[in-house]
């Protein structure tokens, strides 16, 4: 494992909190050095509500040595929020049980699939509140298919919708589709909010 990027301060991730960001990645190599991250987060510990974990390449859960990198990143009294896509989510009971993670950011480009269904399950069980983000994609996501996963995710704090890239250049969600995609999901889900980037 090694850490790819780091961002001192992120307010996206979680709406309404100041995180500190670390971006792991399989492998070894030439990464951030650990230890002066983790100097820096713990020097910012009055500036931040916590620290959260995410990943560029693969699902952080997939991720040898996380377990490690959570315990040290832990600040008393913040939380620690994961960035997962729930496709690996065996650990994760454990994680929370543990007390090494606090709060889960799950990222969707469309209705839950059987990973990302058996993630939020585990989620509302152990009583870890979580967070939904959604990458509108042309040609992938369609009002319908925002409703069926607002429906999926009853428990959750948050549904953030971000637009996404197309695969096909030509093909992009203008403002007022955009629009009209969370317009389509008010009411069913809690506190939806489109970012625009």
């Amino acid at each position: 494992m090694r850490i790819s990027r780091y961002s001192r301060m992120d307010t996206t991730v979680r709406p309404g909190s100041f995180l500190s960001v670390v971006y792991v990645s399989e492998g070894e190599g030439e990464g951030l050095d650990a230890e002066e991250i983790v100097a820096q987060i713990r020097a910012d510990i009055d500036a931040i509500d916590g620290v959260a974990v995410s990943s560029e390449d693969s699902d952080p859960l997939s991720v040898k040595g996380l377990y490690k990198l959570l315990k040290r990143l832990k600040l008393p009294g913040r939380d620690l929020v994961l960035v997962t896509d729930g496709s690996e989510y065996s650990d994760l009971d454990d994680l929370v049980g543990a007390g090494y993670v606090n709060y889960v950011n799950l990222e969707v480009d469309g209705p839950l699939d059987k990973s990302q269904a058996e993630c939020v399950r585990i989620l509302d069980n152990c009583g870890c509140p979580y967070m939904v983000t959604a990458t509108l994609i042309p040609g992938r996501i369609s009002e319908s298919a925002l409703r069926e996963l607002a429906s999926e995710i009853p428990g959750s704090r948050h549904l953030i919708l971000k637009a996404g890239k197309s695969p096909d250049p030509a093909r992009k969600l203008d403002q007022k589709e955009l629009a009209s995609l969370a317009s389509s999901v008010r009411g069913l889900a809690k506190d939806v909010r489109l970012v625009m980037r």
